[in-house]
């Protein structure tokens, strides 16, 4: 099995609005019409402890973790190995050598602060620790499900944790599915001024979409994280169908950056101000 960065070259990185990979057809066809036709059900995806608990069924996410994979057998076969691989070593010196030179442009020291690109090490997130590996990966089996309630965004624009290295998205839209939405949109910020945070998430004021990745089957999309990659999935349509992907990562052992001075003026006064009844 070959992996989806099998047929990326350092050379299809599209680095505006941030460094990313769209790769189309990212599977072999036979391969792709296996995995989603082995898909572990929402049932089965619900029983991680990972998952965020939420009191809504209408357009949430559900996951497995690549622990949650190895450990059950309700898995097929098929799919432990394509987690497996996508979590392995191989597949982080695939990345490594796709993405080093804009790793380098937008954090020159990296090698010195987190290690040579020649010598870094790999594991498993949840199952390996940074004792053992300099970057902790995870394959997580993903699943948004059904907009039985009204058309929702899982999730507006923000950026993902400091401490994550990359972030990609597999698709495996059902061919039935004939919802629109769901689709990757990247932002920037607006006149190139970092601004408006709150946590993690961004105010409509200080950034602009201006890419949207369309939510089809097998397609990868892969980015390099910074304060930079805003990203967030577009509302989706009342719809049966559930949204499909795998969620791929790769995590360091402290942050890349930090974003804690952009916050927005208003959420630091609420942030404040919990924090003082709670003390």
């Amino acid at each position: 099995m070959r992996t989806l960065l099998s047929k990326v070259q350092a050379s299809d990185v599209i680095a505006e609005p941030f460094p990313h990979i769209v790769v189309k057809d990212a599977l072999d066809e036979d391969l792709c019409a296996k995995l989603m036709a082995e898909y572990p059900s929402i049932d089965t995806l619900k029983q991680s402890k990972d998952n965020v608990p939420t009191t809504t069924s209408s357009n949430v996410r559900f996951h497995y973790i690549a622990e949650d994979t190895f450990n059950d057998e309700q898995i097929s076969p098929l799919w432990k190995d394509f987690i497996q691989l996508h979590s392995s070593n191989l597949f982080f010196q695939q990345f490594i050598e796709i993405f080093k030179d804009h790793i380098l442009q937008l954090y020159p020291n990296f090698e010195q602060d987190y290690g040579s690109f020649d010598s870094l090490t790999s594991g498993v997130r949840k199952i390996d620790t940074f004792d053992n590996a300099d970057v902790l990966l995870d394959a997580l089996i993903c699943v948004n499900t059904p907009v039985t309630i009204r058309p929702t965004s899982v999730r507006s624009a923000h950026i993902d944790f400091a401490d994550k290295l990359f972030a990609g998205l597999f698709y495996l839209r059902d061919p039935k599915d004939d919802s629109t939405g769901g689709n990757l949109q990247l932002y920037k910020f607006k006149n190139g001024k970092i601004q408006g945070f709150r946590s993690n998430a961004l105010t409509g004021y200080a950034v602009e979409a201006c890419k949207a990745i369309k939510y089809e089957r097998n397609v990868l999309v892969l980015f390099l994280n910074s304060i930079y990659a805003v990203h967030g999935v577009t509302i989706r349509s009342l719809t049966e169908h559930p949204r499909y992907f795998v969620n791929l990562v790769g995590e360091v052992k402290k942050p890349l950056f930090d974003n804690s001075k952009y916050q927005e003026a208003n959420h630091i006064k609420y942030w404040r101000k919990i924090k003082q009844l709670i003390s």
